[in-house]
């Protein structure tokens, strides 16, 4: 019995020694988790109406991209709640835009498809969340936007 006890005592120390102890894996996980970022990715398919224009992508109100038509760009953000937009013209968010709130899990990425209507008078672009699966299937015919500004 008293050998077990001088084993488990030699153990602990020997663990101590080489920085197992539950501190340092507090530290690691703390670490890990405030440098991870998610990934906004916008989705620029529209079909032949106003194909020729770019258009202008928000990210919490902040210019981020002017995307042409058949292209996709990738945004890194901090994880968490954020607001997209996309409009026809300028570099400053509009208070008309159609806004639209997404949630950017860390490690993730998030897709948002432009989508565009046209009406007898009026013609309107918005983002909308698609899924993964789906957003893979769309960007195979299309370019990735590495200038994007």
């Amino acid at each position: 019995m008293r050998n077990l006890k001088f084993i488990l005592i030699a153990c602990l120390f020997v663990f101590q020694a080489n920085g197992y102890g539950q501190e340092e894996s507090e530290v690691a996980t703390t670490s890990n988790d405030s440098n991870e970022t998610g990934t906004i990715c916008f989705i620029r398919k529209t079909g032949f109406y106003g194909s020729a224009a770019a258009f202008k992508t928000f990210i919490d109100e902040e210019f981020v991209c002017k995307l042409n038509n058949k292209r996709y760009s990738m945004h890194e953000v901090a994880p968490g709640s954020h607001i997209v937009s996309v409009q026809f013209g300028g570099k400053k968010s509009k208070e008309k835009a159609e806004k639209f709130q997404i949630d950017v899990n860390p490690g993730q990425i998030t897709y948002v498809q432009i989508v565009m209507e046209t009406g007898a008078f009026v013609n309107n672009i918005y983002c909308e969340e698609i899924t993964e699966k789906t957003a893979k299937r769309k960007m195979e015919s299309l370019k990735v936007d590495k200038k994007c500004k």
